[in-house]
């Protein structure tokens, strides 16, 4: 297992459509101990262990990967971006797409929208665990996943369930309106933990 930082960006919401969350819903998920839920947690409320172990399964995760648009509102899993490098073996280069521009162009849907993003860190398997909702799964790795996928470069990081509000270290609101160049608003979370206690840090890039 490593600790990975990540970040996760979140749709704003827009007067004529209803999706997404306003500025002081995305400040509450961070500063009022709340966290990060998935879709299927919001949409089922309080979950047992059981119910966990029942959606936690192969096929559900490869339904969020590559059917998100049928599955979205019964995915157990959150998808985070942390880098991603992508081979071009005919130009003979790595592309670098970084974690911050992932997320920002997801969250306001290419600046036509404003977004939440919200900077987190969460431990990772280093192997295939989709049962184990306490770790990640390492979707991007292709020693690890190795089907192709037109998302691989996305969804880097999958999350499970539910992301701690402790282990989410701030949030920014972002809105074309103001700037694309920086925040509108940043919202530091004072109870976040910096995994130190935890080895094998692993940083975004």
């Amino acid at each position: 297992m490593y600790i990975q930082r990540c970040v996760k960006g979140i749709i704003g919401r827009v007067e004529d459509d209803g999706e997404g969350i306003s500025q002081d819903e995305a400040a509450y998920l961070t500063l009022h101990g709340v966290g990060l839920h998935s879709n299927w947690w919001r949409k089922h409320g309080r979950v047992s262990p059981a119910q966990i172990e029942n959606v936690l399964t192969e096929a559900n995760l490869d339904r969020h990967l590559h059917d998100y648009d049928s599955f979205k509102s019964d995915t157990p899993f959150i998808s985070l971006a942390c880098g991603a490098v992508e081979r071009d073996t005919l130009v003979q280069r790595n592309f670098v797409y970084s974690a911050r521009d992932t997320a920002l162009m997801f969250a306001t849907e290419d600046w036509a929208r404003p977004g939440a993003l919200f900077y987190l860190w969460t431990p990772v398997s280093y192997h295939r665990a989709v049962p184990l909702s306490v770790v990640a799964e390492p979707v991007r790795d292709l020693n690890i996943y190795q089907r192709w996928s037109p998302y691989q470069l996305e969804g880097e990081i999958t999350a499970k369930v539910g992301i701690p509000a402790n282990q989410i270290e701030k949030v920014e609101w972002w809105d074309a309106a103001y700037s694309k160049m920086a925040p509108q608003s940043v919202y530091p979370n004072p109870t976040y933990v910096e995994p130190d206690a935890l080895s094998n840090l692993r940083d975004l890039f």
